[in-house]
């Protein structure tokens, strides 16, 4: 029976080959565009999930509370983590991570390396995270001062095949014996390093400090402890370690300063859910964010239901056609039971054709998607074989959805009303034009979210930050060079060059700490940080509004510049200018206080992420005993930057001590800060391109289904004068009218998810009615291109032949 069943499948799926390849088409689309998202999907969900007893391993984050506003951190000052271990009951180790930045210097037998990858760490590191140690000891390799620990790609980069082991690499004056090779951090992790360096080669590390952020502190719980348990015991630890800190350095009591709006709030973050739920200050890479992650599975979802829909309208498309069939399948005996069986078997064997088809298309789409996303997925054809009873089931689950009703709305039809030619064919146009509605519903959802991210991100891109981005090269390490000073006036006097200005950061990349109080007491005021130089302000363009900015004809050893947000905080509307502030910091081991004068203030420009408000911001003068130098910013002229480029290359080769040169565009690492939006965006707009695709291929096919039924209508109409173009209008009508309701049941559905995701940024663009409009026009305009077609071949028929009678 079930061969017999099988053969007549075969049999009509290759005599109506049109409509079998565009059945194949869809549903091969959709189980692609399924697979490559999960897979996608699969690998945001890993992270980290990989490191052996994860589920006990949480990272110490900080919500640092200030008077006007309150800022996120995961680093948090390094003493805790040996009196969390010590006082707070079900910790059983904790551990700390030191990250050095980008662009450090590693060299062996004097030939230099630019590594980005290196943090000093506990000796206790291993007993946190388990990574694979391929020599050395676990337990030893990073309990003695200057050792390190080397991932394998870094061994094969500096000793090209030849022993690690027991070898000497510098970074700076400092030596390091390497004690141990582990495999290489998977790509699946929140952290990746290629040097771990013992912590207690620096000095730094034994004194004590909970007030400043320095480390990522992370701590190991015993499974029968909970979270909140140790969570619920860190304010003391705060109250009884920090307090006295504070008091020392600020000269104020810690209730004081606590009621004048500043506060500490120390939280757990699960080492699994890092990557897809933290954006805090100091990441040790870009993380993720679950919001996508959500986004995708819908898709993924709602591309895997369009492919079953176009099957359901295609089916009912050819009922017509099937009906005879039905109807003397039924004569000679044939139970509605076995026809529903027989058509059931056919979707069955089509969506098995398809999801074939798919996973050959996944494996061939995996390199293209790698390069979308910036990944580094592979297709890996031993899981997919393992995982051939489950796709079995996917594929019989896909195909009884997508057979159900065609094999039951067909497999009723009468029998004598069949063969007599009186099919009634009306009472299924609900549920087609239901999800033709629906269809077209995610199209305008998945169009418009592609133009309102788009819009958004090139709002980013394109909003003044309240100084010039364009046209500066940024480059690093310019402080470590000795004879930085004469290097800048050899690159200022470059041609193409127009200023060059060192400062201790750049927009974007990060700033210090800073806790003012005025001359005589009160509040303690805090404010982010940097210092620059004079010779910075006109190279990136940032101009005073009030006062002045830094002068090499003054000494500014002791002057301070501050922001918009910093003087409302310090100064509501009194003049700031000639108002004194004063500072403590730590200088040599010792704390030394300062007395600062404000100079100038400048505009409220963003120096961090569009994503958050403009907060108070100092800004030093290089001069200052806590001043100090890491770029040099140069501007150039818009184009002469090739020759610039190359001119400093050859003159930092010349002066520069073999160190290799590392810069980088100002506006291009601005760029980077957006980048999860901007490969979202790209995935979103490729794939719902493919969702429209696939919805076409259903208005296709109701499309040839509505011709069908208007046949000797459109003959009448013919012989009556009625036009093509009249009869095509008319055809079209119906499916414009679909799109207009989709349009209006999709709008509030994209209008409430688009405003939920513009949420995350604090400059964002207005959403207006006329994004929406356009993606409800451009898919009206979509899907009457792909009706007109159908229409036109029904219009242009010779109404003799429409009106003859079979």
């Amino acid at each position: 029976m079930f061969k017999n069943y099988l053969k007549i499948a075969l049999r009509n799926l290759q005599k109506n080959k049109v409509y079998t390849a565009i059945n194949v088409l869809g549903l091969t689309l959709g189980f692609m565009c399924c697979m490559l998202i999960m897979i996608h999907v699969k690998d945001e969900l890993s992270y980290d999930k990989f490191i052996p007893e994860h589920e006990n391993i949480y990272r110490v984050a900080l919500e640092r509370i200030y008077p006007e506003h309150v800022n996120f951190y995961s680093i948090i000052p390094h003493s805790f983590a040996e009196v969390m271990q010590e006082e707070i009951k079900g910790v059983e180790e904790a551990t700390r991570i030191v990250y050095f930045g980008t662009g450090n210097i590693i060299t062996f037998e004097d030939t230099p390396y630019e590594e980005d990858y290196i943090a000093a760490v506990d000796s206790n590191f291993f007993n946190v995270f388990d990574f694979v140690l391929l020599q050395g000891n676990q337990e030893t390799s990073l309990e003695e001062p200057n050792t390190v620990v080397i991932s394998a790609s870094a061994a094969q980069k500096l000793f090209k095949g030849e022993a690690a082991m027991g070898k000497t690499i510098k970074q700076g004056q400092q030596e390091y014996e390497i004690t141990g090779v582990m495999a290489d951090m998977p790509e699946n992790s929140h952290m990746k390093f290629d040097y771990l360096v013992s912590i207690s080669s620096f000095p730094f590390i034994d004194t004590e400090n909970y007030t400043s952020f320095s480390a990522h502190t992370y701590l190991k719980i015993d499974p029968n402890v909970s979270p909140d348990q140790v969570e619920s015991e860190i304010p003391a630890l705060v109250i009884k370690y920090a307090s006295g800190q504070i008091e020392r350095n600020l000269g104020i009591s810690y209730a004081d300063y606590t009621a004048a709006g500043n506060g500490y709030h120390y939280f757990l973050q699960p080492l699994a859910d890092i990557h897809l739920h933290s954006n805090l200050e100091g990441e040790l890479k870009a993380n993720g964010n679950y919001l996508y992650v959500y986004i995708f599975i819908s898709i993924a979802v709602f591309i895997l239901v369009l492919a079953c829909i176009n099957f359901i309208n295609l089916a009912t498309a050819r009922s017509a056609d099937r009906a005879k069939e039905v109807g003397v399948r039924k004569a000679m005996g044939s139970g509605r039971r076995q026809i529903i069986t027989q058509f059931l078997l056919e979707a069955v064997l089509l969506t098995f054709v398809s999801l074939m088809l798919g996973i050959i298309l996944v494996s061939l789409a995996v390199p293209f998607f790698n390069n979308l996303a910036q990944k580094s997925l592979v297709f890996d054809f031993a899981a997919m074989l393992a995982s051939v009873p489950m796709l079995l089931l996917f594929g019989v689950i896909v195909g009884l959805l997508a057979g159900y009703y065609p094999a039951f709305h067909i497999s009723k039809f009468n029998t004598i009303s069949i063969l007599k030619g009186k099919l009634q064919t009306s009472k299924g146009n609900w549920l087609r034009n239901g999800l033709v509605v629906f269809q077209f519903g995610i199209a305008i959802v998945l169009i418009s979210g592609t133009l309102i991210i788009n819009d958004q991100i090139q709002y980013i891109q394109s909003t003044s930050l309240g100084f010039e981005k364009e046209n500066v090269l940024v480059l690093r390490r310019f402080g470590n060079q000795e004879n930085h000073e004469a290097l800048k006036q050899e690159i200022e006097n470059m041609p193409g060059v127009i200023s060059a200005g060192k400062t201790s950061t750049m927009p974007g990349q990060g700033t210090f700490g800073v806790q003012f109080t005025k001359p005589g007491g009160g509040d303690v005021l805090t404010t982010k940080g940097f210092a620059a130089e004079a010779d910075l302000f006109q190279t990136i363009g940032l101009e005073p509004k009030l006062g002045r900015v830094f002068d090499e004809n003054f000494n500014d050893s002791l002057s301070l510049i501050l922001n918009e947000a910093a003087v409302k905080v310090f100064f509501g509307e009194e003049n700031p200018l000639g108002q004194h502030l004063t500072t403590t910091n730590n200088i040599g081991g010792e704390n030394v206080t300062s007395e600062l004068t404000v100079i100038g203030v400048v505009e409220d420009f963003n120096f961090e992420s569009l994503h958050t408000q403009v907060t108070p911001l100092a800004i030093f003068d290089t001069k200052n005993p806590t001043g100090f130098t890491n770029f040099l910013a140069v501007r150039y002229e818009a184009n002469r930057q090739g020759e610039v480029v190359d001119l400093i290359e050859n003159k930092w080769a010349e002066q520069a001590d073999g160190v290799p040169l590392s810069y980088y565009f100002l506006d291009n690492s601005l760029a980077e800060l957006y980048k999860n939006e901007q490969t979202s965006s790209k995935i979103l707009g490729v794939f719902s391109i493919l969702a429209i695709l696939i919805a076409c291929i259903g208005l296709f096919g109701l499309a040839a289904y509505t011709a069908f039924l208007r046949t000797k209508e459109i003959g009448v109409r013919k012989v009556l004068g009625a036009s093509v173009g009249s009869i095509v209008v008319l055809l079209s009508l119906n499916f414009a009218k679909l799109v207009g309701l989709a349009f209006i049941i999709a709008v509030p559905i994209a209008w409430f998810a688009m405003d939920g995701w513009l949420d995350s940024f604090a400059f964002k663009i207005d959403l207006g009615i006329g994004v929406f409009f356009i993606a409800g026009l451009l898919t009206l305009f979509i899907a009457l291109l792909t009706v007109s077609y159908q229409a036109i071949s029904a219009a242009v028929v010779n109404p003799v032949k429409s009106l003859k009678s079979e």
